[in-house]
Parts: structure tokens; sequence; C-alpha cells
């Protein structure tokens, strides 16, 4: 989750564990201790492949956490300005800001290595966008509520209430839809091959279905007020360019298979002032056109493909008309868009949904489908 999220969160528990010591200054400390985790962004692994697999490793992991909670309520009980407020309470304190960030960050799609060091790899639910406006608003009122009306311990608590109500939402609404869209993917064949469900951003009301199918992957915009709740997929190359075998011969291609497991994509870049490069993008966030996590692992010399220092490719494809689309799309389920309009031509769309044929002139379309909305 974004630093405001996880500060107002930290600030919250900070208020309610240490408030009535310390007073508003429990909001401050708890919200710098919630921010903690995320300072291993500073650390540099090495390749681009490292920084975005090692991300939320040993400062994210639950038994280094609880360690570190001890040593630091070990020296502050010790302290002669704090040594009042006793080991026990200080333990708490760290414990639960520090280990409330590991669990809200399971809740996204990337998910946290929570066992580090054991070899279990990220653990994450995908039931909430990294960046949820509606998760945070009622932690940041009741800080904010608490800091500046007197220091009001009930609106901590309210804050937390709702919040956690939200997540819990998140959670409950990706089962609901796994199980109004099995009908659809057991009808294609589909039912036992590896899905992501998963909010789009900043909302719960629309939701992404993606689908692994071999070479290929569906994608598919849900809503929660869909009548009937039924995907309607339409088709991706995942590997264009027959690479994915080469990948997983590289470390780079093995490490990022056991982060992001079969939500890869493999293609070749060309550009005029370099070797070809292989890439590989998950795909778990962005979309077909926009996905922002790519890299380059390999170049092609003298007709073999050789590992390099591996670097980001981030894909600049049509954000804003992705974002404005799907804001339609929550609002007029009637009015579902095209997400090969957001594709680069590298994607090779492959059997458009009738909607999407009519715009393009395709077979099989039908005057009464619905005409997808420009984007």
């Amino acid at each position: 989750m974004d630093p405001v999220t996880h500060a107002s969160l930290g600030a919250a528990i900070g208020g309610l564990v240490l408030g009535s010591r310390l007073g508003r200054k429990a909001l401050v400390l708890g919200a710098l201790v919630a921010l903690i985790p995320d300072l291993d962004i500073l650390i540099a692994y090495g390749d681009a492949v490292s920084d975005f697999t090692l991300h939320r490793g040993f400062s994210h992991s639950i038994p280094v956490l609880l360690l570190f909670s001890a040593a630091a309520a070990g020296v502050l009980s010790r302290t002669p300005t704090t040594r009042d407020i006793g080991f026990a309470r200080w333990w708490w304190f760290f414990a639960l800001v520090l280990i409330t960030h590991v669990l809200l960050d399971a809740l996204t799609t990337y998910g946290t290595q929570i066992l580090w060091p054991l070899p279990v790899g990220p653990v994450g639910t995908a039931s909430i966008f990294v960046i949820d406006p509606l998760y945070t608003l009622p932690l940041l009122i009741g800080v904010i509520v608490a800091a500046f009306w007197r220091f009001a311990p009930r609106a901590l608590v309210a804050g937390l209430v709702l919040s956690t109500a939200y997540a819990g939402s998140g959670l409950a609404l990706q089962a609901w839809l796994d199980r109004h869209i099995q009908p659809a993917l057991a009808q294609a064949g589909l039912e036992e091959q590896p899905r992501l469900i998963q909010p789009t951003p900043f909302n719960m009301l629309v939701w992404r279905v993606t689908v692994i199918n071999g070479d290929h992957f569906h994608e598919a915009w849900v809503g929660i007020f869909d009548q009937p709740i039924r995907p309607d997929f339409e088709t991706f190359r995942r590997d264009p360019h027959g690479l994915e075998e080469t990948a997983m011969d590289l470390e780079d291609g093995r490490r990022l298979r056991e982060f992001s497991g079969p939500f890869l994509r493999f293609h070749a870049q060309y550009d005029e002032d370099r070797p070809p490069r292989l890439v590989a993008t998950d795909i778990r966030l962005g979309g077909p056109g926009y996905f922002p996590f790519g890299f380059a692992i390999a170049e092609r010399e003298n007709g073999e493909w050789q590992p390099i220092s591996s670097e980001r490719v981030r894909e600049e494809g049509p954000l804003d008309d992705a974002l404005h689309a799907l804001a339609r799309r929550a609002f007029q389920p009637d009015r579902i868009g095209c997400m090969g309009d957001l594709a680069g031509p590298e994607y090779f769309v492959t059997n458009p949904p009738p909607r999407c044929r009519m715009r393009m002139g395709l077979p099989g379309a039908h005057p009464g489908d619905p005409i997808r909305p420009r984007l």
C-alpha cells in the first residue's frame, strides 16, 4: 500500500496503544514506525529483477519484525525518558504497528514475504488495490480528528473499524465473484487454468479477471452490478515469439517465475540502436499495453540469447484512457469497453468478443450487440 495509508494505519494504532501516555505524540510516532518496513526500497540489490523480487522481503517478515519489536521495546524500556511506559506496552506498540503494515500489504496483488527466510514466496490475496482511497480515508479522518479536536480515541476506533470492514469486503467480493464466474469458465474449459481476480485501481466496483491458458491469456472486466455477472473475455498472446522456454533457462527468468507464478508475458523487443532484447513482463498490475513491470533479461548476440544485467522496461500505453474507461465501466455496466483498444499491435488480440467486432468491422458482429464506448 501507499505511504499515506500505512502512516494513517500506524498513527491510529499508535494512538490507541500509547495515546494515554504520549497523547498526540503517539500518532506521530505510530505513523513514523509504520513506514519502517518500506525503507527497503532504499536498498539497491544490484539489478532490476532483484529490486523487484526482493522488495517486501526481510523487512516485511513477521519473525524479523517481532524480534525488532522486542529489541526496540527493550531499549526504550531502559531509556530514562521512556522507561515508565514499560517493556510490554512498547512491545505491543511496535508489534501491532509493524505487523498490521505487513498484513495490509498481504491483501494486495504482489503480497509480501511474511515468513522470510523460509522459501514460501510472497503471500497475497489480491483483494484490494495498492491505492484505495475508500480504505485510507476513514483512517486518515480518524487520525486528523484525534490530532486536532482534542485527543479522541473513539475517532481512531471508528476509523479502524470502517477501514477493516472495507478490507474484509474485498475478500468477500472476491470470493463472491469467483463463484459467479465459474459457469463461464467451465463453459470455456478454463475452470482449471490459473486465474487472478483483483480489483481495478482505486475501487471495488470493477474487478479484473485474468486467466492463463498456455501461450495466451484472457482478460475481462467484471462489475459487481453486472446482470448477469459473466466475464466477456478478450484473448491476448502471452508468448508471441516463443521465448518462455528460453527465459526459463535464465536465472532472472526463473526468479520472476517464482515471484509472479504463471502471470508472465514474454516477447522480443527490437530497437534500432541495440540488439534485440528478451523481455519478461509481470501482467498482474496494469493491463495489455500499459503493464508497468517488464524486465529485459537477455540480448541476442550471434544468434544466441545471452543473459544481461536486468533492466526495467515500462510500457508507455494509454493509462489515462484505461482509467477513463474503467470509470465509465463502473457506473455504466452496459457500456463495456474493449481492452484491445488499449493494447499495442504487438499483443495480437485474437477472437474479440462481438461488442468489439462491431467497431472493428469483423465477422460475427450482430446489430443488437452493445457498441463499446470511445476510449
